[in-house]
């Protein structure tokens, strides 16, 4: 691989996933530097990256998925990094579909390149909840930035820097749907690459129960904010 990449992998608490994923990130992808993002772990997480080695950020508290993701976007960008794939510590992500993700990026010339658990011929899975949202969040892709994107809360993401450059600093607090509009308004090449996923290896999810009902209002919200910053952006070319 000639351009440099770098994968971020977000933990919060993940210290019985993280060798497992690391050690697999690095026979998968070896060519890649692998950056983590340690969001407040008060579980030993950060033991287990010192050990093995690994470069880390370590936040005070913790920040989210989204704002931890941007401390490794801003990160990526001041060392001058080409390609950024963000990968998720709980185990449902499989190592050896990183190279499938930037092959996939390589052979189309998309932007963005989302590993994704659904498409037109793997239908929606799991609880009717879960269902319904990936449906509600692929048709406000749809109606929003004019493409549907089937699986838009995978964690799995290949991206090249000019889309890691616009949602660096960008006022979300997901980088899931309302990210995906926002490349897509300002004319970056969104795509899908099937891959297999399966649940997370122990821990608690951070979407809860509860989540079921506000999470599409927060969609709705982000996205909205993501038409409206997209527009103003392109207002002061």
């Amino acid at each position: 691989m000639s351009q440099r990449g770098l994968v971020i992998v977000p933990a919060f608490n993940e210290a019985a996933s993280i060798s497992e994923v690391l050690s697999g990130l690095r026979r998968a992808a070896p060519y890649l530097d692998r950056l983590v993002i340690l969001d407040g772990s008060r579980d030993g997480t950060a033991d287990v990256i010192r050990h093995m080695g690994e470069t880390a950020v370590v936040l005070p508290c913790n920040v989210g998925y989204g704002h931890a993701l941007q401390v490794g976007f801003q990160y990526a960008l001041t060392r001058g990094y080409d390609v950024i794939v963000t990968f998720d510590a709980d185990g449902q992500h499989r190592p050896e579909d990183v190279p499938r993700l930037l092959a996939a990026m390589a052979d189309t010339g998309a932007d963005v390149v989302i590993g994704s658990r659904f498409d037109r011929q793997r239908p929606y899975s799991g609880p009717l909840g879960r269902r319904f949202g990936q449906r509600l969040h692929s048709l406000i892709t749809g109606n929003f930035a004019g493409e549907r994107i089937y699986d838009t809360t995978s964690g799995l993401k290949a991206m090249r820097r000019r889309a890691v450059r616009l949602l660096a600093s960008a006022p979300f607090l997901d980088l899931h749907v309302e990210s995906v509009v926002r490349l897509k308004l300002q004319g970056l090449v969104v795509t899908e690459a099937a891959v297999d996923m399966g649940g997370r290896w122990s821990g608690r999810s951070m979407y809860s129960s509860f989540d079921a009902i506000t999470y599409p209002v927060k969609v709705l919200l982000l996205s909205a904010i993501a038409v409206v910053d997209s527009l103003l952006h392109r207002g002061g070319k």
